[in-house]
């Protein structure tokens, strides 16, 4: 069973018929298309204004959302997410501030331009700030949602952390459906919508929420400042850089830790550090979407969660030192 420090670590780290002989120029025009495409998906997400529904399925768990967001020349741009089974938990953005609101924990806001949830925040910015790291081809089409979509593969260039499939409606760009592979393709998670309905306007209930009450805006966790503990990651995969390092006190435990993020334009995964106590499970490995890797030591425990395969996070904290 995984201890209250393992939970409070994955609720912080969560604040793709044939083969073809072609041209290189070939090769280029397609690569050309699928930055096309992938482009396209990035403005539907940012700049559409619609109402949704969804099925979101990782492990043996099966969350059905609704999905909304406007974008108001007078009112900004709203977004709503809401989950539809269980405890009521909702995420609201208005313009760069996300507000989390459950029911069972304390109520947070974060800056961001995107609800991360679901998507990648990279699907909603342009590809070229993750060609250092992946490539995008073009697949087939396809019928997707009574919709005709494209397909386009998002591939790592070094084979060594997950891949992409995705169905973009080919009249709006908006994605459709999400596969999200390991290297030896098998699925970790899936996104699939049920229902879209893109409009002209913002939808009502967006222009409406616009007057809630946001919760306290928490502190700017991709800052860089000096850590408590003598040991740190010496080793990151190729293409990830550090985005912030600090102490801080994680939420559920109130366990003291040093944390540092690293993202690659597209995966992101954290590594903690924290004082080794006799309450805590050692030796842990989980592996699927959001991956979680730990290992004692000396006197504390180096844990890695993120989204990465398990191999490569038993590497990054086998290099903490």
């Amino acid at each position: 069973m995984i201890t209250r420090l393992y939970r409070s670590i994955l609720c912080s780290a969560i604040l793709l018929a044939g083969t073809f002989t072609v041209s290189a120029q070939q090769t280029s025009e397609q690569a050309e298309s699928g930055a096309d495409w992938f482009n396209r998906m990035a403005e539907a997400l940012t700049e559409l204004n619609f109402e949704s529904s969804l099925v979101h399925v990782h492990g043996d768990q099966i969350e059905p959302y609704q999905w909304l967001q406007g974008n108001d020349p007078q009112a900004g741009s709203t977004e709503l997410l809401i989950q539809m089974n269980g405890p009521d938990f909702r995420i609201l953005r208005i313009d760069d501030r996300v507000a989390h609101f459950h029911t069972s924990a304390n109520n947070y806001a974060l800056k961001s331009n995107t609800i991360t949830t679901i998507f990648p925040t990279a699907f909603a910015e342009p590809f070229e700030r993750l060609s250092h790291s992946y490539q995008v081809t073009v697949g087939g089409g396809a019928r997707v949602l009574g919709r005709n979509a494209q397909n386009i593969r998002i591939l790592s260039k070094d084979n060594q952390r997950y891949s992409y499939a995705l169905w973009v409606d080919r009249k709006h760009g908006m994605p459709l459906k999400m596969i999200m592979l390991n290297q030896s393709g098998d699925i970790v998670e899936q996104v699939q919508l049920t229902s879209l309905s893109v409009r002209d306007s913002a939808p009502e209930i967006t222009k409406e929420i616009k007057s809630i009450e946001m919760p306290p805006l928490l502190e700017d966790l991709r800052i860089k400042t000096a850590t408590n503990y003598r040991i740190e990651p010496r080793w990151a995969p190729q293409g990830f850089k550090l985005l912030s390092q600090q102490s801080h006190t994680l939420v559920v435990d109130s366990t003291p830790v040093d944390h540092y993020l690293f993202s690659d334009g597209l995966a992101e995964y954290s590594v903690y550090v924290a004082e080794l106590t006799a309450a805590m499970e050692t030796d842990l490995a989980l592996s699927s979407s959001q991956t979680l890797f730990s290992k004692p030591y000396n006197n504390f425990l180096v844990t890695v969660v993120g989204q990465v395969p398990l191999s490569m996070a038993q590497r990054i904290a086998e290099e903490v030192k």
